[in-house]
């Protein structure tokens, strides 16, 4: 018989936080770790149109797109901070960090 006290149910919720707040860039243009809104529209918290909105673009874990700026740093050697990768990541407010359970086994980078 098995069972998960609370405080490891707690410490596995609280590692799962902090994966998810790795892969989201420091001063981005979409700072909360649920949703895509933006900066700019964090004025409007607690609005009516707030709540439908953080339902709409809730955030995901975007692989190809991690995935195609991870080759472009690390087979075309581009910079980080370089255009191509801003231009893939910048919107979403992204780094190119894999989460462990998004892989695919035939996964090379």
């Amino acid at each position: 018989m098995s069972f998960l006290s609370p405080v490891c149910c707690f410490l596995i919720h609280s590692h799962f936080s902090r994966v998810l707040l790795a892969t989201i860039r420091d001063q981005g243009l979409c700072p909360c770790p649920r949703c895509l809104v933006l900066k700019s529209n964090t004025d409007k918290v607690g609005l009516v149109a707030d709540t439908k909105t953080r339902v709409e673009k809730a955030r995901k874990y975007l692989a190809d797109t991690v995935n195609e700026a991870r080759k472009a740093i690390y087979i075309l050697r581009l910079p980080i901070g370089g255009a191509a990768v801003e231009r893939l990541l910048k919107p979403t407010s992204s780094v190119p960090t894999k989460v462990s359970s998004h892989l695919n086994h035939n996964d090379t980078i």
